[in-house]
Parts: structure tokens; C-alpha cells; sequence
């Protein structure tokens, strides 16, 4: 997956909306100088950056950085998408932002969000500036892995994705195209953990993300991040924060209280 670098420090107060078929134009152009374009896709086909093509699905998202070289390629007669430009307001803290995200699960929450943001178009604009915003921290990812090899991030991206899964070094080697020698020495290289060792990892870290900022049932997270053996989750998650699941919960609902 190809990323972008970049500073939310949030939206500057303008927003360009639109939505409909893709136009002939949007085969091939360059972004803009500051500007940054959001697109949801109600429709499958293929997303060029660069020289590279990513595949998408109705339901994900597909991004475009200020300069950016980008292209559709279009898959049949039907493109409905929706469409949000804007400029981001520079800050300290940098991300990486994916070309191409699968929202998951938030596939049909974003849905609804970005039609009720158009329904709203004609007096106001600030539903669409916060559905933009919130989708981009959403689909952020660390700055470090702007540094990654391509191959890193699409194990990276292919980890999150199945991540309630059993997961094999064979099995995750194949879908990358690359033999699992070589998925284990790349990993090594460039992220300093074995494969096994960067699941863990991104298990612990993805839950204790959901158990700080949902309201899921810790059962729930526990299947949902392939740690279903409940006393191998609690210990998971007492080794990485130094609390139990339901304390690290309690935690969390006091701060924002506060």
C-alpha cells in the first residue's frame, strides 16, 4: 500500500462536495498544491498512484495528497462516489494516511455519515469537514511505517485486516506473493520483531485502543483481536499497560469524565 505523510492539525473552514459517477478527467491528474480529496466508493475498480494500482470495493475509501500523480481505472458504467476536497491545518504530530482503506466493520457507519453530511451541505458544511476529519484519523497509521518497504506495509495492512484470525507465516507469505523466509527476514529487518512477535504487538495495541475508546464487551474484543482465550487476554493486556482489561476500561471512562 502506498501512504502519505501528514499533519491533521484539523481542516481549514472551506469544503468542496460533490458526488456521482467518476468523469473522464479523473483517469489521470495531478492533485493540487494543498489540497487533499477524499473519496468514498459505492463501487469496485482499480486506484493508480504513481506507477502503482490498488484494488478497492464498494464501502472503502481512497485518498489523494497535495502533488500526487493519481488516476481511476474504471470497472464498468457504474462509479457512484462521493468526493470531499479540502486543505489540512499543519501540526507537530505526523501520520501516515493510506491511498486505499478498507473501513471494516465502520464500512456502513461511514456510509450513513457522508450521506447525512451531504444532506446537510446546503446549510452548513461543518458535518462534512468533521466526517473528513474523523475518517483520517481513523484510517491513520504510525508515521514509522513511512519508512517501510511496500511489502511491510501490505503485511502490515494484511495483519489488521485478519487479524481476528489464526495467522501463519506460510499463509501470510502466500497472499504477499513471497516465500516465508523471506516474509521473516524482511520483518526482521525493518520493524526489529519476528512476524509472530509484530501480531502480538498489533493484537495488544488494537485492543487496548478499543478497550480505551469503546464500548464493546471486553469478550467481544478479545475474539475481535484473536486473543479469544480470555486468560491469555487478560494477560496480554495486563503485560502491555499494567491494568487488567476491565481496569485499563475503568481508567479510560474516568479520564473523560474528567
Amino acid at each position: 500500500m502506498k501512504y502519505f505523510r501528514a499533519e491533521l492539525g484539523g481542516i481549514e473552514g472551506w469544503l468542496w462536495f460533490k458526488s456521482g459517477n467518476l468523469e473522464a478527467r479523473q483517469t489521470g491528474w495531478t492533485q493540487q498544491p494543498e489540497h487533499w480529496t477524499l473519496f468514498f466508493l459505492e463501487h469496485s475498480g482499480g486506484f493508480g498512484v504513481g506507477n502503482d494500482t490498488f484494488a478497492y470495493h464498494d464501502g472503502d475509501v481512497a485518498l489523494v495528497a497535495p502533488g500526487a500523480r493519481v488516476g481511476f481505472v474504471r470497472v464498468g458504467d457504474d462509479t457512484a462516489h462521493y468526493a470531499l476536497t479540502f486543505m489540512l491545518r499543519p501540526r507537530v504530530e505526523v501520520v501516515a494516511l493510506p491511498a486505499v482503506a478498507d473501513l471494516g466493520d465502520k464500512r456502513e457507519l461511514r456510509r450513513e455519515e457522508v450521506r447525512d453530511a451531504q444532506a446537510k451541505l446546503s446549510f452548513s458544511i461543518g458535518r462534512g469537514l468533521a466526517f473528513a476529519y474523523n475518517l483520517l484519523w481513523d484510517i491513520s497509521k504510525p508515521p514509522e511505517i513511512l519508512g517501510r518497504s511496500t511489502i511491510v506495509q501490505d503485511f502490515d495492512q494484511l495483519v489488521t485486516k485478519r487479524l481476528a484470525e489464526k495467522l501463519s507465516v506460510p499463509e501470510l507469505a502466500a497472499e504477499l506473493g513471497i516465500s516465508g523466509s523471506q516474509l521473516l527476514r524482511i520483518v526482521r529487518a525493518e520493524c526489529g520483531v519476528t512476524v509472530q512477535e509484530f501480531i502480538r504487538e498489533k493484537r495488544t495495541d488494537t485492543a487496548r485502543s478499543l478497550i480505551a475508546s469503546s464500548d464493546l464487551p471486553l469478550k467481544a474484543i478479545a475474539a475481535q483481536t484473536g486473543m479469544s482465550d480470555l486468560q491469555y487476554f487478560n494477560k496480554a493486556i495486563r503485560a502491555a499497560s499494567g491494568l487488567s482489561p476491565r481496569g485499563l476500561r475503568d481508567l479510560a471512562v474516568n479520564r473523560t469524565r474528567h
